[in-house]
């Protein structure tokens, strides 16, 4: 069984919001990319929907199931002067070893 392993690096774009849990993907794909995720956030911080931005994603199925796992789990600072539903963006970068 061939194994695989990577390093997997986040970042994020959500205007006037700090990261509380970025939570990153465990690598368990063979393939390697970057993966772009359009979040929504509520006030609370959690992200209440995620969607991968096809145009400037790898097409990798196993990568993107990840990385909309990932997002959906990840929190951010509460805001009360923020969107109700506010949009940004989470990029997960994974290098295939």
């Amino acid at each position: 069984k061939k194994e695989y392993s990577g390093p997997s690096v986040v970042s994020y774009k959500l205007d006037g919001r700090k990261a509380i849990h970025l939570n990153i993907p465990a690598y368990r794909c063979y393939g390697s990319g970057d993966v772009t995720v359009i979040i929504t956030v509520n006030n609370q911080g959690q992200v209440v929907n995620a969607k991968v931005m096809g145009m400037v994603s790898s097409s990798d199925k196993c990568l993107r199931d990840y990385s909309i796992r990932a997002a959906r789990m990840s929190r951010f600072s509460a805001s009360n002067t923020a969107p109700h539903n506010q949009t940004g963006e989470i990029l997960y970068r994974f290098i295939a070893q």
